[in-house]
């Protein structure tokens, strides 16, 4: 089964609109792909759906984070990387990866998205992830 981490634009995505985020984390639902998650990576989340354009109170937020909290696995990251320079934040979604033994990183971050890979993990679009393990058609 693949582990992956889901940047934090995806899983957003996929409580909020339709598309290839929503049918990547639908897999994750369907227990046919294993979502790896950092604390680190909780708060960031907690930020972001925190933005005024979401227009979410906490009490709207919280059944977001149980869900997340209750479909993934709880990574604890001792890495601490510095490759992604262009937005160092980004880190965390790498360190997830690794100490959680990861196949992919699923991410619509260019940041992300211009390392190609890091240590043996594939860094993807959510399509090309989908596409590539045979749940979409490409094109």
């Amino acid at each position: 089964m693949n582990r992956v981490v889901l940047d934090t634009n995806v899983t957003i995505a996929a409580f909020f609109w339709r598309g290839h985020p929503r049918t990547v984390y639908d897999l994750v639902l369907a227990g046919k792909i294993t979502m790896l998650l950092s604390e680190e990576m909780e708060k960031e989340f907690v930020r972001v759906l925190g933005y005024p354009k979401f227009r979410l109170s906490p009490m709207e937020i919280l059944p977001l984070i149980k869900n997340v909290r209750n479909n993934a696995e709880l990574i604890t990251t001792t890495s601490r990387l510095s490759v992604i320079a262009a937005d160092p934040t980004d880190n965390i979604f790498l360190e997830c990866a690794v100490d959680g033994k990861a196949d992919a990183v699923i991410t619509g971050d260019r940041h992300i998205l211009n390392l190609g890979a890091y240590g043996g993990i594939q860094i993807v679009r959510p399509k090309d992830f989908l596409v590539k393990e045979g749940y979409a058609q490409n094109g």
